[in-house]
């Protein structure tokens, strides 16, 4: 977009705000109706400077969504520093979120078919872990986790279309372990069958693995 583009596109949502400014009154230099066009001038520069700060705010907005949705998608640190020409340490301090991000995408991409295994496990066996008090919250948390391992499987796949949010796919990812696989493990009732119970040990293996591997402290 050219400079010139973008200010005609914010000088229309200037002329949008709606502003009140006291008319500081006649000076005794005015010539003709020059206090009526001193006041809708001041009232204009009110706008813009509204304007501005909302302006500003959406561009920071857009660009903390962007660099989450550009390391969901795999990119470093370094990556961001490239970009934008500041350093790594910079990129932090504005977007601390970042980090947090990067652990768990780091983590999530080297454990797609183990996550989906355990996962389908504990689905398959949702029957002989469902507690007798509880039953029903843990049943909906099983067919929530049916439900996200359906959707990864087609957001996985090789032939996966592209849809208009790039980065989701790894957010589902996460929120299926972080989520639904840790509230199944807290409300699961005692195993009835061995299989089950493996079903339920290798899944609190996986979200242990899971926090050990994205606390902070592990950089």
């Amino acid at each position: 977009m050219a400079a010139q583009e973008a200010a005609r596109l914010v000088e229309q949502l200037a002329a949008d705000v709606v502003v009140e400014v006291r008319d500081p009154g006649p000076k005794g230099s005015d010539v003709g109706d020059e206090q009526q066009r001193r006041a809708a001038s001041l009232a204009r520069l009110q706008a813009a400077l509204a304007t501005e700060e909302l302006v500003a705010e959406a561009a920071a907005q857009q660009t903390e969504s962007a660099s989450a949705e550009s390391v969901w998608l795999g990119a470093s640190l370094a990556d961001l520093s490239a970009v934008t020409g500041r350093t790594r340490q910079a990129a932090r301090k504005r977007w601390p979120e970042l980090g947090s991000i990067h652990r768990r995408r780091k983590w999530l991409g080297n454990h797609v078919e183990d996550i989906a295994h355990m996962a389908g496990l504990l689905a398959t066996h949702a029957e002989d872990l469902a507690p007798d008090w509880g039953r029903g919250e843990f049943m909906n948390h099983a067919r929530l986790l049916r439900e996200g391992l359906d959707r990864c499987a087609e957001d996985f796949a090789e032939d996966a279309p592209v849809g208009g949010d790039p980065a989701r796919r790894w957010r589902d990812l996460d929120a299926l372990v972080d989520t639904t696989m840790r509230r199944i493990i807290e409300t699961a009732g005692e195993p009835a069958t061995p299989e089950a119970g493996f079903a339920l040990h290798g899944a609190t293996g996986v979200v242990g693995y899971y926090d050990h591997a994205t606390t902070a402290d592990r950089g």
